[in-house]
């Protein structure tokens, strides 16, 4: 007999014990549901940081709190988090990169 089946009957005999005055059955512990962050959580892991240089760039206490946790629980570095969200977010709004070519070829140096 193995350690997990002797857990599983340990489990039965304490929900048996508790419910024989009350009638009642205890539910089983539910699968856990995909939760609609996966996607995106394995989209960031997914990314791939590439270049050379580096940046150094101020963020408020809030977000940097954040991204400590998320680096905890998800394990996802801070550098990559930002690198995928700047991504995501100019290629979002592609007028952004259009505005800025624009400008450059207007610009008179």
């Amino acid at each position: 007999m193995n350690i997990k089946t002797l857990a599983d009957e340990l489990r039965e005999t304490i929900r048996r014990d508790n419910n024989e005055g009350t009638g009642k059955t205890v539910p089983k512990k539910k699968p856990a549901s995909k939760n609609a962050l996966d996607p995106i959580v394995e989209g960031i892991r997914d990314h791939k940081l590439i270049g050379k240089e580096k940046l150094l760039i101020r963020l408020d206490d809030k977000t940097i709190f954040l991204l400590k946790q998320l680096k905890v629980t998800q394990g996802i570095d801070m550098n990559k988090i930002i690198s995928y969200s700047l991504q995501y977010f100019l290629q979002k709004h592609p007028q952004i990169a259009n505005h800025i070519k624009e400008t450059l070829k207007n610009l008179e140096l």
